[in-house]
């Protein structure tokens, strides 16, 4: 324990270290000392209106990548187990996936208003690619021996005979545990962009969330405040790459992320 915390404190501190140096050369109109943001951040802890605003993106971005994971992992298990239903939808994933997703925002706030809805479905767009393609290419890379074992394991009978049952046990039972590895991973490296897609969503269109917290400070040149929402966004990212983190090594066997 005492090597991993020093391990971490070093960067750190390097860090900060180099953030002092810069502001000093810099100075405090452009570019305020670690020192003045710490106060500034935990003085915000104290401000309910930036309490409210921690906790709307935070929601947002919870909504989203939960949504990400409704939809997408079971289908990308649909896909990889159906090559007719992967035919017909591969194309169109290739193609859309490498569009930058917040392309998206302006499209979703004429569809669906400037209310919460295009905010969370934007995350949820962008998590959802990576979880979908993912889970898709694990199914389909699956050792074949381990759909034979699980088939020559099939008990016979009247259910041996329905393809339907059979194929859903067989995603239930081998398909599924075997993407979710996989998945999870994806939702934790794509943890940070749905942060970042995040606060784009919320940097106009908006008067609650991080991101316009970071905006209209920086358009009255509050840097200390500014900084102090930059600082909270990373925070809201590393939480939701940890809660990823902690939930594939409780959920997954064997996960050693």
């Amino acid at each position: 324990m005492p090597r991993r915390i020093l391990r971490l404190a070093l960067p750190v501190g390097f860090s900060i270290l180099m953030w002092q140096i810069s502001a000093l050369l810099l100075g405090p109109r452009l570019l305020p000392g670690p020192l003045a943001v710490a106060l500034d951040f935990f003085s915000c802890l104290g401000d309910r209106a930036f309490l409210k605003d921690f906790s709307a993106s935070a929601l947002r971005a919870g909504a989203g990548i939960a949504l990400a994971l409704a939809i997408p992992f079971p289908l990308g298990l649909a896909m990889g187990a159906s090559r007719r239903l992967d035919a017909l939808l591969s194309p169109i994933v290739f193609l859309t996936y490498p569009i930058p997703k917040v392309l998206l925002l302006p499209i979703l706030l004429v569809l669906l208003g400037m209310g919460e809805a295009p905010k969370i479905l934007l995350v949820a767009v962008t998590v959802g690619y990576q979880v979908l393609v993912v889970t898709r290419d694990s199914v389909l890379s699956l050792d074949p021996r381990f759909l034979d074992s699980f088939q020559s394991l099939w008990p016979r009978g009247r259910e041996a005979h329905s393809k339907s049952f059979r194929r859903l046990m067989l995603v239930w039972h081998v398909l599924g545990p075997a993407a979710l590895p996989s998945a999870a991973t994806s939702v934790r490296l794509a943890s940070g962009t749905a942060v970042a897609v995040l606060f784009m969503a919320e940097s106009f269109a908006t008067q609650r969330g991080l991101g316009y917290v970071i905006i209209d400070a920086w358009g009255l040149m509050d840097l200390p405040r500014m900084f102090s929402g930059i600082l909270a966004m990373g925070l809201l990212g590393a939480f939701f790459y940890s809660l990823a983190n902690l939930a594939e090594r409780r959920l997954v066997p064997g996960g050693n992320a």
